[in-house]
């Protein structure tokens, strides 16, 4: 991604500076860019004069009417300023060219923006501008968990109904009659009833018997009931939800790292723990309360305003960091 790092100065010297220091950073000559309005450096008549660097800064932020940007900065360069001007191909060069600019005391645009294009929309801004060419954007993706419920088939029961048969035994006593026939000879003289029967005739005699007879009732003895029970159980589910971070890390400052790997490198820790406190410094030298002030005068200004905003941190430990950051700038 492509950034155009710009910055307005009020003094030449200043301006030369931050070109310098941004070769030292590792740009390119070609890279950058101090817009002058070609006289004698540091020399003001106290008017405007014509600058003939407007179609640079229209191949920088686009047509006149797209951008009021390219007007201000032409402005600036009439008005006898130094516009310096830096390509970044990276992140990490921007950030770089932006800490070496505002370490150089760039003029507060808002403050001339309203004399310099008659009242038009400001620029609210003193530090470095940075026009963008070209942007990413970097997505962070989140899992979402929901917990919901389903009816499934856990199984159940079936039912065979079949047909059986037992032996069955038991004993039954059954009556039989038998005709007996027997002659006796007898002797004796024949009665009248002996005389009535004296005729031709015949008698019958009938055998009995008792067999046995098997009956059967069907009877219901069991039943045998089928149904279902509906019951509740509380489960907990335990799942991971995944999710990307981004995180941001200021990079390009080679030199405070270092300067810590030389003064606390052995003690052991991380350059992270430190980081803080060299970003403290650095801003503090470029804001306009400490600007063009020394070390010795701004301390116990500095102490309060650092435990105030990091409790428990110990101004001692991490007061060697802030001063060097701080420090950078003369």
């Amino acid at each position: 991604m492509a950034n155009a790092v710009v910055a307005v100065f009020d003094e030449y010297n200043e301006a030369q500076s931050t070109v310098n220091e941004l070769l030292v950073a590792g740009f390119n000559k070609n890279e950058i860019k101090l817009s002058a309005d070609g006289e004698e450096p540091g020399i003001r008549q106290g008017r405007p004069r014509k600058s003939g660097v407007k179609g640079f800064f229209k191949s920088l932020f686009g047509t006149e009417q797209e951008n009021q940007d390219i007007r201000l900065y032409d402005e600036a360069v009439r008005h006898g300023n130094y516009v310096v001007t830096a390509i970044a191909a990276t992140e990490e060069k921007s950030e770089i060219a932006s800490e070496v600019m505002a370490h150089h005391h760039p003029v507060d645009i808002e403050e001339h923006s309203s004399e310099w294009l008659g009242g038009e929309n400001q620029m609210a801004t003193d530090m470095p501008k940075t026009q963008r060419t070209e942007s990413r954007s970097i997505p962070v993706i989140e899992e979402e968990v929901k917990v919901g419920k389903r009816e499934v088939q856990r199984g159940g029961v079936r039912i065979f109904q079949k047909v059986s048969e037992v032996p069955i035994e038991e004993d039954v006593v059954l009556r039989e009659e038998h005709v007996v026939v027997e002659r006796v000879p007898v002797n004796k003289p024949a009665t009248e009833a002996d005389l009535g029967a004296f005729k031709e005739g015949s008698a019958e005699l009938r055998e009995r018997a008792e067999e046995a007879v098997v009956s059967k009732t069907a009877r219901v003895v069991e039943e045998v009931r089928v149904g279902k029970e509906v019951s509740e159980r509380k489960e907990k589910i335990r799942e991971t939800a995944r999710r990307t971070d981004v995180e941001v890390e200021r990079t390009g400052n080679e030199e405070f790292r270092a300067h810590w790997m030389q003064n606390y490198g052995s003690e052991g820790g991380t350059f992270e723990e430190y980081a803080p406190a060299y970003e403290y410094g650095s801003t503090a030298a470029a804001s306009k309360q400490f600007k063009g002030r020394q070390w010795d005068e701004v301390e116990p200004e500095l102490r309060s305003d650092w435990e105030a905003r990091n409790p428990g941190s110990k101004w001692e430990r991490f007061k060697d960091s802030i001063r060097h950051a701080f420090s950078r700038r003369w």
